[in-house]
């Protein structure tokens, strides 16, 4: 069976005088600026990646912590012809469902 590691981080985004800047706690040294909003939270997606890129090269060990969670899924066995899709439903209240 194959596993999915879901990353969860904290990115902070905050107004500068020339748009937003960018950091996330968890990732010593990583900022980024942006015209926007969204560009400053593309590119600090951007730099996440990059940043766990280079530790998997270097065999450095991931910055679990409270700005940082890894949630490993075991996947099921999907035919090649098929795709999996994950769906997140939102249900209006427990009574509903029998739950108290």
């Amino acid at each position: 069976m194959k596993h999915r590691l879901t990353l969860s981080f904290t990115v902070v985004v905050e107004p500068d005088e020339e748009g937003f800047h960018e950091y996330a706690p968890a990732f010593k040294g990583l900022h980024v600026d942006g015209k926007t909003r969204k560009e400053a939270l593309r590119l600090a997606i951007e730099a996440v990646g990059v940043y766990l890129r280079s530790l998997a090269r270097t065999g450095d060990p991931l910055p679990v912590g409270p700005d940082f969670s890894i949630k490993r899924e075991m996947l099921p066995t999907v035919p090649s012809h098929a795709q999996l899709h994950n769906v997140k439903f939102t249900w209006p209240s427990l009574q509903m469902c029998g739950v108290s």
